[in-house]
């Protein structure tokens, strides 16, 4: 393993961490770097963006040029859309912004370790599907942007059928798209687009297969131009109800992959129901208000949701409120008595009761996990 970079403290930490599982050699500055990947084997390198002299960028360009499945992970003091963007074009296996855990850093080695091995194995046994290449056959959806109880409601509803995995900020879902291999992507920008279009070039080129479902009232997102260059199938505008929004999601969908369980074809009563609870996943519901808003008996709209959905009304707001607070622990330092109160759980123990039977594991454990 060869880590760059010219911080001597760094250099010498990365020693301490890793040395022990690792045969670890470094280089100050890039060009070094450049020389000791002709000279000797490398099977990783870990390479800082901000260096004198010549750029981690110009360095990953180069090294990709001399060695293609070399794997290397960057490190950045900066975490920016527009640089992770440029470090995944440029064929990076990983982003880690400092200063980093331990087994974060751990655990991006042994994921970008374990994608070259089985790139190496898939082209020498390519008549022998492993895991990986199951994993590959089977549909996986992620959700970028939106607002919490968006993403959550369209998680849940979704989960028995594929598996699903949600962020907020554009430069997560990067991470995750690299980690995650989508085999599509729902993006909700909402009126702003922003740095959309420096996400959406970086999945392309990741993943040009991948499909990209996006919601968004930015009219330059809507040209057709547009679409075919960055693989977009569908550009909603806002509002969208669950309903129209599952269905457009199943037709994207590409051929070839597999699914968990049924697609939800849900109902206009089901959908509505959906969309309120996404929106209002904090207040006291119950399915007789619910009932009565959208004119139906509340009898019926339980039988119907258990019947689309597959599960009750009630299990579905607990697992839609558990689903934020994943996000809410995994991307805020916001304390557990406050998201307890703001997900209308009677307190901290109440939802850690939940969270622990519905996820498997405390809180406080994922929150680790997490970060």
């Amino acid at each position: 393993m060869l880590v760059v970079d010219d911080d001597d403290g760094l250099r010498d930490a990365l020693h301490l961490t890793l040395d022990e599982e690792y045969a670890v050699v470094d280089a100050a500055h890039g060009r070094t770097a450049l020389s000791m990947v002709r000279s000797e084997r490398v099977d990783l390198v870990l390479l800082d963006i901000l260096m004198p002299d010549v750029d981690g960028l110009e360095i990953l360009q180069e090294l990709k040029a001399l060695e293609p499945d070399l794997p290397v992970i960057m490190l950045t003091g900066v975490k920016t859309v527009r640089t992770t963007v440029a470090a995944m074009k440029l064929g990076a296996s990983d982003y880690l912004t400092k200063p980093f855990q331990e087994e974060e850093l751990r655990a991006a080695i042994r994921r970008a370790l374990e994608q070259r091995t089985s790139r190496v194995s898939g082209s020498v046994h390519r008549d022998r599907p492993g895991r990986e290449a199951q994993r590959l056959r089977t549909h996986r959806l992620l959700l970028v942007g939106g607002d919490p109880g968006w993403r959550a409601a369209l998680a849940v509803t979704l989960a028995r059928a594929t598996s699903v995995e949600t962020t907020g900020a554009l430069v997560d879902g990067l991470n995750r798209m690299l980690r995650f291999r989508p085999t599509c992507v729902v993006l909700n920008v909402g009126r702003s687009a922003g740095e959309a279009g420096l996400f959406l070039g970086a999945l392309n080129a990741q993943l040009p297969a991948c499909p990209v479902l996006v919601l968004s009232d930015d009219p330059y997102l809507g040209t057709a131009p547009v679409w075919e260059t960055l693989n977009i199938r569908c550009v909603l505008r806002a509002p969208v109800n669950s309903g129209d929004l599952v269905s457009r999601i199943g037709e994207v969908l590409p051929p070839g992959g597999s699914l968990s369980g049924p697609w939800p074809q849900l109902g206009e009563s089901v959908s509505r129901t959906i969309d309120y609870l996404g929106s209002h996943f904090e207040q006291d519901l119950t399915v007789d208000g619910i009932a009565e808003m959208i004119d139906i008996s509340s009898s019926h709209l339980a039988h119907l949701f258990r019947s689309e959905i597959g599960m009750s009304v009630r299990d579905y707001l607990t697992r839609v409120r558990v689903t934020i607070a994943q996000d809410l622990l995994a991307h805020t330092d916001e304390k557990l008595e406050s998201i307890a109160a703001r997900l209308g759980f009677a307190d901290t123990s109440h939802l850690a009761h939940v969270f622990q039977r519905i996820t498997g594991n405390p809180p406080s454990a994922y929150r680790r996990s997490a970060s």
